[in-house]
């Protein structure tokens, strides 16, 4: 069985962080495994978290809205146009 994660330390004599070296090529290419996160992964988990939640309603809305300018909400066209053809007593 091959092992495909081998741990090294620094060569001084002192405690230093361990870190983790990918040896398997085909599966994560061929840097090392500790890749430093970009942009939105690289904030703090919850501040990532407010940011997503915040864009995802910003987005939802700006679609709702887009939605009602262009086709005019067709369900409430649709009962509108029905009590009009047929008024409540």
């Amino acid at each position: 069985m091959h092992t495909f994660f081998v741990i090294r330390t620094k060569p001084t004599g002192s405690k230093m962080a361990e870190r983790i070296i990918n040896r398997n090529k085909w599966l994560y290419g061929p840097g090392p495994l500790g890749r430093r996160p970009t942009g939105l992964g690289a904030r703090p988990p919850l501040q990532g978290l407010v940011i997503c939640a915040a864009q995802g309603v910003a987005v939802a809305l700006a679609g709702g809205i887009a939605y009602n300018v262009f086709l005019g909400n067709p369900g409430m066209k649709a009962i509108d146009d029905y009590y009009k053809e047929n008024p409540t007593r």
